[in-house]
């Protein structure tokens, strides 16, 4: 820990302070500038919506690969009646490449199994094809899926367990490793389970160095794609395997992400419109808080910290933010007219949940453009699950705990609730 100014430095991602955020959407300018200007539904898909991608790719978050694929090598099946029997635990191991100017070039593999590896439970008590929530998650997967037949080295060190263990849960919740499978299987939702630092590490050197690879083809620096967009791009993988396998909704892929993984599963609905809908918690700077007239971390500290987050012209930018000609607003409305949740937490200030509110009012256009509500709330704290736009925000900090899972519990069951059996039954 180190001292600053007002609180504790827990780690460089998040800050404790004295200070709460405003529950009425404040700053210098309340609303960002005019998403919408003479825009309809069909020329905001045809021609706004590519714009605002190249944007992004040129100023944030670097450039996507030009085309991509994805094998699925094997489905082992773990253990038919997983977690009491709620559900069916399934391993996938899955390889994907990116190509950038006709260089393909695979992700690595992961513990010699030819590809990665994501964990993926299926309800038993759907009575057709199951919504399946796609998680990116802090912890390897033998920590985030609880089961002795997950994967794992030998010399595996453990999150769970320990002190460890003990100080991350204290810190950041008990949830910040292992989701409620229990809770989400019992509601008719599949979970699949990955860890994207298995592919694009979360590291300054390895993770610059592997970014580099991927995109051999590309050879602009400035650029070149970052981790955040990598990870996004994973969200991708998942969805083209996920797909063609009968057992999961088509029309109910949902990317969940908390903190540096809530940015990734923006941006992965924002270039991929297979993902239906987004539950992205305390997303912050570079995900859903807009960059002009924030508190909290800014783009110059999230950049030094974390080079390998964001291509390199989102630093270079950050001393000019308010000349940039987008802002996270238009990263929302890229979404619309599809459901989104941004998760918040009052004493959260370092993510700037106002700023993220502000940005949801901005975006809220480009959901009237398709005879959507869109945000349906005038402070922060009127939580409606079931707006397009759905904002949450409970008291305490950065971290994944245990209010959390019930409201993003309310926001799935009112977008994608499946059929149950049970309700068959009825």
């Amino acid at each position: 820990m180190g001292l600053f100014a007002g609180g504790v430095v827990l780690t460089s991602c998040v800050r404790l302070t004295l200070a709460w955020t405003d529950l009425e959407p404040n700053g210098e300018a309340a609303t960002p500038p005019v998403l919408v200007d003479g825009e309809n539904a069909l020329r905001w898909r045809d021609e706004r919506t590519p714009q605002l991608r190249d944007a992004f790719e040129r100023h944030v978050i670097g450039v996507m690969p030009d085309a991509s694929s994805t094998r699925i090598i094997e489905k082992r099946v773990i253990d038919e009646a997983a977690f009491g029997g709620r559900g069916r635990l399934e391993e996938w191991t899955l390889s994907a490449a990116a190509t950038f100017n006709g260089v393909a070039v695979e992700t690595r593999e992961v513990m010699n199994r030819g590809g990665f590896l994501v964990q993926v439970a299926i309800p038993s008590g759907t009575a057709g094809p199951a919504p399946i929530v796609m998680m990116q998650t802090f912890c390897p997967s033998w920590d985030a899926m609880p089961h002795a037949g997950v994967s794992r080295p030998e010399d595996a060190d453990s999150m769970s367990g320990g002190l460890l263990g003990s100080v991350a849960t204290y810190v950041f919740g008990r949830f910040i490793c292992t989701p409620p499978y229990e809770e989400i299987l019992d509601r008719g939702f599949a979970v699949a389970s990955f860890y994207p630092s298995s592919v694009a590490p979360d590291s300054r050197e390895e993770g610059l160095a592997e970014l580099r690879r991927l995109s051999a083809g590309h050879k602009d620096d400035e650029t070149r794609w970052g981790a955040v967009a990598a990870w996004a791009w994973l969200y991708g993988r998942m969805t083209d395997a996920f797909e063609s396998d009968e057992r999961f909704d088509k029309e109910a892929f949902i990317a969940w992400g908390h903190s540096r993984y809530g940015k990734a599963a923006l941006y992965a609905a924002a270039y991929d419109e297979r993902i239906d809908g987004v539950i992205a918690h305390q997303s912050g700077t570079g995900g859903a808080s807009l960059n002009r007239n924030k508190p909290g971390e800014s783009v110059t500290s999230m950049t030094e910290t974390y080079p390998h987050w964001f291509a390199q012209s989102y630093a270079d930018a950050a001393s000019a933010e308010d000349a940039m000609p987008i802002d996270q607003h238009h990263l929302l409305a890229l979404i619309a007219p599809r459901p989104v949740m941004l998760g918040n937490a009052r004493r959260d200030v370092w993510s700037d949940p106002n700023g993220a509110f502000r940005a949801a009012i901005g975006a809220d256009a480009a959901w009237e453009l398709f005879g959507e509500n869109g945000l349906d709330q005038q402070r922060l704290d009127q939580w409606e699950p079931a707006a397009d736009i759905a904002f949450w925000i409970r008291p305490g900090t950065h971290g994944v705990v245990e209010e959390d899972w019930p409201a993003f519990l309310e926001f799935l069951d009112a977008h994608f609730a499946p059929v149950t059996i049970a309700a068959v039954r009825d």
